[in-house]
């Protein structure tokens, strides 16, 4: 009875390893300013499995976009540069691939979806061009008029109007909600297996937003995509996600499925994210809660609790060292010295 135990444990060990597509393991990344090296990342970890979707999640300034840039080389040389940790794609440490070999996973196998279409796309090139530049990269034996058939799909498969017109047409010339679709047509031109969100509906009003998730969405149960989603709006991460990595001031304080982060967060930041959001029983012409004070600076980063100054559970040993990364259960996990008293 026992080796059928072990067994079966084994098998669900290794089932889970199989559908494993990412995996980020304690990244430290930095920046060299002045001569002086800052830690933007601090041992960053988090997974994401075939087909699911992960939101990273926390305000301005917690090294959310810096963890997208980071996992997909984007980092500019020499001034940012991941010193260590892996970034495992499919059991493949990206970190230790030359340039040329990156170049064949980014944009085919892993995509992206930048925070500003208008300063993402080159303000002097048609959106054709644009589009088709992706097909000559990655698929060098297609000639001008399948790229071209090719780029007039992908228009119309994200829902612009016209698109046999608007394949000649400047950014400029596009709203904003239509450049962000040609953005997400540029990153699906591959079907890859991961999208990695940065804030993809930032600028745009509430409409335009819930039509951009809503695509995003169909398109990755078409194409068994999984999401990396990065964003401050917890509305759209309880919507879009299935597990959350909170991150402050460069780490990553919290993670767990969406509905267990929602119903007992565990972690006084989540808390104070979480008791920030408007609800339909909150009391009329009442202040919403806030949290106090601001995210320490990369030139004062403190080697304690980088939440301490800010958390209203501080006490003498969140000044001394940082918490450790507990396991709550298999599939949650807090940074916090106090989180059984939350």
């Amino acid at each position: 009875m026992e080796n059928q135990k072990s067994s079966s444990i084994r098998c669900l060990n290794l089932d889970k390893r199989n559908n494993m597509l990412l995996e980020v393991r304690d990244i430290v990344t930095t920046f060299d300013v002045e001569g002086k090296i800052l830690t933007a990342l601090q041992e960053v970890s988090f997974e994401i499995d075939k087909g699911q979707t992960l939101g990273i999640v926390g305000e301005s300034g917690c090294g959310k976009s810096v963890t997208s840039l980071s996992v997909m080389g984007l980092l500019p040389k020499p001034s940012g540069n991941t010193i260590s940790g892996q970034v495992l794609f499919e059991g493949q440490d990206l970190l230790k691939l030359s340039p040329d070999e990156m170049g064949k996973i980014r944009g085919k196998r892993i995509a992206m979806i930048f925070q500003e279409p208008m300063t993402a796309l080159n303000p002097v090139y048609r959106i054709g061009r644009q589009i088709g530049e992706i097909f000559k990269i990655h698929f060098p034996s297609m000639n001008d008029q399948e790229i071209l058939t090719k780029s007039i799909d992908l228009l119309k498969d994200v829902g612009i109007p016209a698109p046999e017109k608007r394949i000649s047409e400047y950014p400029h010339q596009l709203s904003g909600g239509m450049r962000q679709r040609v953005m997400i047509a540029m990153a699906l031109a591959c079907e890859p297996d991961l999208l990695i969100c940065d804030e993809p509906t930032t600028a745009l009003d509430v409409t335009i937003q819930a039509q951009i998730l809503e695509l995003i969405k169909e398109l990755q149960v078409k194409n068994n995509m999984a999401v990396i989603m990065i964003t401050h709006d917890l509305g759209v991460i309880a919507e879009f996600c299935d597990r959350v990595a909170v991150m402050y001031a460069g780490k990553v304080v919290e993670s767990a499925h969406v509905k267990d982060l929602y119903k007992s967060p565990k972690h006084p930041y989540t808390k104070g994210l979480l008791s920030s959001i408007p609800t339909m029983n909150h009391p009329r012409k009442t202040k919403l809660d806030t949290i106090k004070g601001q995210v320490p600076s990369l030139f004062n980063m403190p080697p304690y609790c980088r939440f301490e100054n800010r958390c209203p559970y501080a006490s003498d040993v969140c000044r001394q060292d940082y918490p450790p990364t507990e396991a709550i259960d298999d599939s949650r996990s807090v940074n916090c010295h106090h989180w059984k008293d939350l």
